[in-house]
């Protein structure tokens, strides 16, 4: 096996200059597969898990260590930049004089099998790594088999109108007056409604999220109204809610009443940036 580059850095890759001619056909925003080598690890049949030796010892081909027989590693990149015998790419997981030892186009036919949607699984680990979401009250519960319910933290009642324009230059949002709970639990008349959740989400600029209402609320007479969660927010999210039914609802505190579902993005962009980020923090 030979090297066809090399990693310059966490954005740059030099392509040998007897290898250029395989670079015809890539262009800016094709997503790769980067095949290089761990030049700088040993080899090893059993590693503990991401170096951390308070986990037991595991087979390296259960792992994405770096200590591997063959010590090849893959990372998907994009491509910004192609100029002369550089590469330049976001998203590159190598160090510096990483050889390159192949470049393959990412394919979401052959790459993505499983589809987009995260799975309590994929959740779970998310969580864990990077703090997709927070003050939960009891996670077995909360991860469904393709999404996460959210709870309830506190209600209001929307008074007054709302000015909505085109740059958000005139917005005004209408004032919200919050309903007490008494002995943990609030009725609502029919109307509309403010619901405040628990739950602090923290979504990277991969990741975007949708919700849906608890199909119990719905076979109740109620709806939950609810915008995206882009990809780059976090905060404590608000979601409308209106009650339809002529008797009203009756919710306790922490009540499960919407289910987030997460999508990964073909590609990173740009972060939501809102007023709304960082909410209710």
């Amino acid at each position: 096996m030979k090297a066809v580059g090399e990693v310059i850095d966490e954005k740059r890759i030099r392509i040998h200059n007897e290898f250029l001619p395989a670079l015809d056909g890539l262009k800016e925003g094709d997503r790769v597969w980067i095949l290089y080598q761990f030049h700088l690890a040993e080899e090893a049949l059993k590693v503990h898990p991401k170096g951390d030796k308070s986990q037991p010892l595991r087979g390296v081909f259960s792992t994405r260590s770096p200590y591997r027989p063959n010590r090849i590693g893959m990372t998907a990149v994009v491509v910004r930049k192609i100029e002369g015998d550089v590469i330049e790419v976001e998203g590159l997981d190598a160090l510096p004089g990483s050889p390159v030892l192949d470049i393959k186009p990412f394919s979401e036919f052959y790459d993505l099998p499983m589809g987009s949607v995260l799975t309590a699984k994929d959740i779970a680990k998310r969580i864990k790594d990077e703090g997709l979401i927070k003050d939960y009250i009891d996670l077995s519960t909360q991860l469904q088999p393709n999404g996460f319910d959210c709870t309830l933290r506190a209600i209001g009642r929307i008074k007054g109108a709302g000015r909505i324009d085109f740059d958000n230059s005139e917005r005004k949002l209408p004032e919200v007056e919050e309903i007490s709970f008494s002995d943990d639990w609030v009725f609502l008349p029919r109307g509309v409604y403010r619901a405040y959740l628990n739950e602090v989400i923290s979504l990277s600029r991969d990741i975007m999220a949708i919700a849906r209402p608890r199909s119990t609320l719905v076979r109740s007479g109620a709806n939950v109204l609810t915008a995206v969660w882009d990809a780059g927010y976090s905060g404590r999210s608000e979601v409308g809610l209106v009650v339809y039914n002529e008797d009203g609802l009756w919710l306790k505190r922490n009540a499960r009443i919407v289910q987030l579902v997460f999508i990964k993005l073909t590609d990173y962009t740009t972060p939501y940036s809102g007023i709304f980020k960082n909410e209710n923090l």
